[in-house]
């Protein structure tokens, strides 16, 4: 499961909020309040450009599922359907679900593209993995 940063605030939030018991106030509560101002530095990045990062990973799957036609029989048609799909819940929420649709069409293609031996297509592939984790990466040094 990857958290929302609707999710981390919660935490951070409930975090702070509850006090700590009285035998682990000092270490344990500062260490606390530093994992929690890594954790806000690190969704205050993702707010920033989760949208952004969200709308071309599915732009780039689906470019993907376009040139896919060789297995699309396979998946029963369902790469030509998502690749002309656009975004219309344009929420963060909506994005993420519709990203998470299109990933775990993307695993079914994998396989089928690897038990086909379609090393070209497998690297393409796995070339998109690597400019999607690009797009996600965070600084924790911010």
């Amino acid at each position: 499961m990857t958290p929302s940063v609707p999710e981390i605030i919660r935490g951070c939030t409930i975090s702070l909020a509850t006090p700590p018991p009285p035998e682990s106030a000092g270490d344990f509560a500062a260490g606390r309040v530093g994992l929690v101002s890594m954790l806000l530095n690190l969704a205050a990045q993702e707010a920033n450009r989760c949208a952004g990062a969200t709308i071309a990973e599915n732009a780039d799957i689906r470019a993907l599922f376009a040139e896919a036609g060789a297995h699309d029989a396979a998946l029963g048609g369902r790469l030509g359907k998502a690749a002309v799909e656009i975004d219309t819940d344009l929420t963060i929420a909506g994005l993420d679900a519709a990203n998470a649709r299109l990933r775990r069409l993307l695993i079914e293609l994998h396989e089928r593209v690897e038990a086909a031996g379609d090393r070209p297509f497998e690297r393409r592939i796995v070339d998109l993995y690597v400019r999607m984790a690009r797009g996600r990466r965070l600084d924790l040094g911010r």
